[in-house]
């Protein structure tokens, strides 16, 4: 396993923290990295036994399937988390000055893709990394696809209310409230900005 990199699938509903400890009760001796970034050569060499474990987004095949209207749920939820090839994290960090008053303007994304040689879930609950990709996204593509995913969490928090599967309306008067007035780190007029 030196040298490494794979993605497990926790078992349902387990939390980041308890998958962290119970991959080092499973591997006692190793040290547990603390961050994403990729490790340094030493590392790499070094006769410890290190493990670095951070939480991935699946990303689904299936596109049409997910964005076609008409779909029930229950549906749209299994494509999204089954028969998965490819998964993803981001970096956010800063290139340049910051700016004080407006942090998107400087807030750059390292966007990072692990594909695997099978598809998750399979026979196993993990498989290897084949291939890595890394990506940098600007601070315009970062807050149009920040935009893009509010817009689609919006139209499913409405198709569930217009479709009766949810009975209580406040996550959608939540979610429009925070879109509408949004108050934390200034708002829509910074992405304006």
């Amino acid at each position: 396993l030196q040298n490494k990199e794979f993605v497990c699938r926790g078992h349902d509903y387990e939390r980041l923290e308890a998958f962290q400890q119970r991959m080092l009760n499973e591997f006692p001796h190793a040290i547990a990295m603390q961050h994403a970034n990729q490790p340094d050569e030493t590392i790499f060499q070094a006769e410890a036994q290190y493990l670095q474990i951070y939480a991935v987004t699946p990303i689904p095949e299936n596109q049409e399937v997910l964005q076609r209207d008409g779909i029930p749920d229950n549906i749209k939820s299994f494509y999204k988390v089954n028969h998965i090839w490819r998964f993803r994290y981001d970096r956010p960090f800063h290139k340049g000055t910051k700016d004080k008053e407006n942090e998107f303007k400087s807030l750059w994304v390292e966007r990072t893709t692990l594909i695997l040689v099978q598809s998750l879930p399979g026979i196993s609950r993990w498989f290897e990394v084949e291939k890595r990709e890394v990506v940098e996204m600007s601070p315009l593509e970062n807050a149009i696809e920040v935009l893009e995913n509010k817009n689609q969490q919006l139209r499913t928090l409405i198709s569930q209310c217009q479709t009766r599967q949810m009975q209580n309306i406040n996550p959608l008067t939540m979610c429009l409230n925070g879109v509408i007035d949004a108050a934390v780190n200034g708002g829509v007029a910074r992405y304006q900005e």
